[in-house]
């Protein structure tokens, strides 16, 4: 579901599949990574559904940290990056960052398409795009197609009717 975690901690069956994907017979990271991701994010995570595409593969690790070696930005001038997975790791272990300025996202959506209204692109501020989903009163999805206005809007509170899981003052 948008905006509702898989995890908000993780054990060793979770950080090898974030960190490995669902093939165990060729590991991207090692068990002492796996460890380490275990004690940097073990008490404390956001992870997420990030599509139904692509599960098997491993997590993609979302910050807004370009320094992180191995960190790349999604899209030029974005200021938002994937990877740099065990300069996260240690730096949450070290204390330079919470485990929550990072989110983990399991699959990716890969067939919706703009062309039939499935997808709408947005220009999104960085600091809306990068914002901590967990316990907003408000999910982030509904926020920013509030933000964008028009049929958006609309969407937005035709879809927050459909649900049970949220107060009238939340919308």
């Amino acid at each position: 579901d948008l905006n509702r975690p898989l995890a908000r901690r993780l054990d060793e069956k979770l950080a090898g599949y974030l960190l490995n994907g669902n093939d165990p017979e060729e590991p991207r990271y090692s068990r002492d990574v796996v460890a380490k991701c275990i004690k940097a994010f073990g008490r404390e995570a956001a992870v997420y559904l990030g599509g139904p595409d692509r599960q098997a593969e491993p997590a993609l690790l979302v910050h807004g940290f370009g320094d992180l070696p191995g960190a790349e930005e999604v899209s030029t001038g974005t200021r938002i990056y994937i990877g740099g997975i065990e300069a996260a790791i240690d730096g949450v272990i070290a204390g330079t960052f919470s485990p929550l300025d990072f989110r983990w996202f399991v699959g990716r959506q890969s067939e919706l398409s703009t062309r039939n209204g499935e997808w709408s692109a947005v220009a999104c501020a960085r600091p809306i795009a990068l914002k901590q989903c967990l316990g907003l009163p408000k999910p982030l999805w509904h926020e920013v197609m509030e933000l964008c206005g028009g049929e958006s809007a609309l969407l937005s509170r035709l879809e927050f009717v459909k649900r049970d899981d949220l107060e009238e003052d939340d919308a």
